[in-house]
């Protein structure tokens, strides 16, 4: 549809594609997207699921397998917006993963997150939280066995935020150099110095991935 010399996406149009790649593919994660497409149209998720955080989170699933395997109790996923890297774990057999609450500070992405994790949610596996990842209680009794933060590009105070994380937990921590994006506050010029800023007491992989426009970071390792 044109409206006004620019493209509008007509959402019965978006979700029938996506319902037939959806059959096509037999991906219970695509099924999920078509659907808060059509339940939630007023928020905007292409973003979230487009070709680039797409292929950040596949990097991340497929390192975190090969690195420490697929077996976790309990993940939190810090900043985790529309719930996206969930569903993309709980949509891979390789992983037997207990719970993941998924946790971000805008109220708005739980009803997203709610339908894209809508099976492992009502299997009780899954928690989308809107909280304030700073205030939160790392070291509970219910806590993590791994803490994931793919944005840490957003976040003002890295050795702070890190500070909270009691020594030896398993982390995921994802940046990039990206420096013209204006929301992206704490960007790193290279891995070198992304693996300064988190001084990890341990790591079990760090990397790069090149997404043409920038390139994407990542450490796994330990608190």
């Amino acid at each position: 549809m044109l409206t006004e010399n620019r493209y509008v996406i007509d959402p019965d149009f978006t979700f029938d594609i996506l319902r037939g790649l959806a059959r096509y593919s037999g991906s219970a994660f695509i099924a999920a997207v078509a659907d808060a497409v059509t339940k939630l149209p007023r928020h905007n998720i292409s973003q979230a699921v487009g070709h680039r955080q797409i292929a950040c989170k596949m990097w991340l699933r497929d390192t975190l397998y090969d690195t420490l395997g697929g077996s976790f109790g309990h993940i939190w996923v810090v900043g985790g917006w529309y719930g996206v890297l969930p569903a993309m774990l709980f949509d891979d057999e390789r992983f037997d993963i207990g719970h993941i609450t998924s946790i971000d500070l805008d109220a708005d992405c739980q009803p997203v997150a709610d339908i894209l994790n809508a099976k492992a949610l009502k299997e009780g596996r899954f928690t989308a939280q809107t909280a304030d990842m700073y205030k939160l209680d790392y070291g509970a009794a219910e806590g993590p066995d791994l803490v994931v933060n793919t944005s840490c590009e957003h976040i003002p105070d890295m050795p702070g935020w890190l500070s909270l994380i009691p020594a030896g937990c398993k982390l995921v921590l994802q940046s990039n150099d990206y420096y013209s994006e204006p929301e992206h506050i704490n960007c790193v010029e290279s891995l070198d110095a992304f693996t300064a800023q988190c001084g990890l007491s341990h790591i079990d992989f760090r990397g790069e991935l090149d997404m043409k426009k920038y390139l994407r970071f990542m450490l796994i390792g330990e608190r």
